[in-house]
């Protein structure tokens, strides 16, 4: 029998030298998601995000999606300490310069100061939902993720045009990786995840495949409405995973939902967790769904990934082998999608660590 290839060491999840690499060498080179055009929809509306240590923010400047880097060119003070603001023009809170939402300087109070501006980021959608990417010279988002937008509006026609209805967030006690690596392997979920199995898919129909910076997950709903008891016509479950931190999911019933992960440090992430549909108005089956999902998969999850961090940091942890399927499909029974995330991770650091 062939030896199985094992897991990567305990390090790339607990040492913070680690940690501080990645930031330069994947989070300021990859396209990260930070939310959906319909809440920019409005001119001189500014939503900010984190995106690895920084902060970026968007603004629609006149009906122009602008995304920049969220500092003063002054003294460094954050020019929006609000998730989201309406305004004509960015004052900073510290000294009172005053930014157009084109990143231009209008005011430095009453002083000639020169030509300065706030340093832009590049942005582009994808299906609605807003990427940005630290990296001026990154491939385009539409190259780094070949397919997604097609496969994802066929799933939801009108994603673009949904609106942000629901949001909750938890800050995990665990590495970034552990729960990326969680969300992209279903080897866990019939074990684990009795709400998700029985009511959103069925495990034997489960399929991941990976190509690139994409993991596509599929799978068929356990009856015709999905379980969800949609009254649209059921259309399977897709997710869309971006790396390294980006997911846009779709249950049975064109459920779109999102998910976004924050490294905070080596050993804690922010989850973003929202749900997007044509009204912000909830219906008793949508709010029930938010709260059951939750309540449910989040949380166990949150108990996992908190417990697998504990334990690569233990003494006694000898990294074990990796259950791969030798033909490529990775169902409910592989971690060949855990594979590909670690050979990503390593050729995103190369000699750095």
């Amino acid at each position: 029998m062939t030896a199985r290839q094992r897991g990567l060491a305990a390090r790339y999840y607990t040492d913070p030298e680690v940690f501080a690499v990645e930031l330069e060498q994947i989070f300021a080179r990859s396209w990260v998601m930070v939310g959906h055009v319909s809440e920019v929809a409005e001119p001189g509306t500014i939503i900010t995000a984190e995106v690895g240590d920084e902060s970026v923010l968007v603004a629609n400047d006149g009906g122009v999606l602008r995304a920049m880097y969220n500092v003063c060119q002054h003294r460094g003070h954050q020019l929006v300490n609000a998730e989201q603001v309406r305004v004509d023009q960015i004052t900073c809170p510290y000294h009172a310069w005053t930014y157009g939402l084109d990143g231009r300087l209008l005011h430095a109070r009453g002083e000639s100061v020169g030509d300065i501006c706030v340093p832009g980021v590049r942005l582009e959608t994808l299906g609605g939902f807003m990427f940005v990417n630290l990296d001026p010279g990154a491939a385009p988002l539409s190259e780094t993720v070949p397919g997604v937008e097609d496969e994802l509006l066929a799933l939801a026609p009108d994603t673009a045009h949904r609106v942000l209805a629901a949001r909750n967030t938890h800050e995990v006690q665990a590495n970034w990786k552990v729960v990326v690596e969680n969300y992209n392997e279903c080897y866990h979920c019939p074990n684990v995840h009795k709400w998700f199995t029985a009511g959103v898919i069925s495990p034997g129909s489960y399929r991941i495949s990976m190509h690139g910076d994409v993991i596509h997950h599929t799978a068929e709903g356990p009856r015709p409405d999905g379980g969800l008891g949609s009254t649209e016509e059921a259309n399977g479950y897709g997710s869309f995973y971006t790396w390294p931190v980006s997911s846009i999911q779709c249950y049975p019933g064109q459920v779109i939902n999102t998910f976004r992960w924050v490294p905070l440090a080596v050993d804690r992430t922010r989850l973003i967790r929202e749900w997007w549909f044509p009204s912000t108005e909830l219906t008793d089956e949508q709010s029930r769904l938010i709260a059951e999902e939750w309540d449910n998969t989040a949380h166990e999850d949150f108990v996992i990934v908190e417990s697998v961090q504990r334990g690569m940091a233990s003494r006694g942890y000898r990294p074990g082998p990796l259950i791969e399927d030798p033909s490529g499909v990775c169902g409910v029974h592989s971690e060949n999608s855990v594979r590909h995330l670690q050979d990503l991770l390593l050729e995103s650091l190369g000699d750095g660590v």
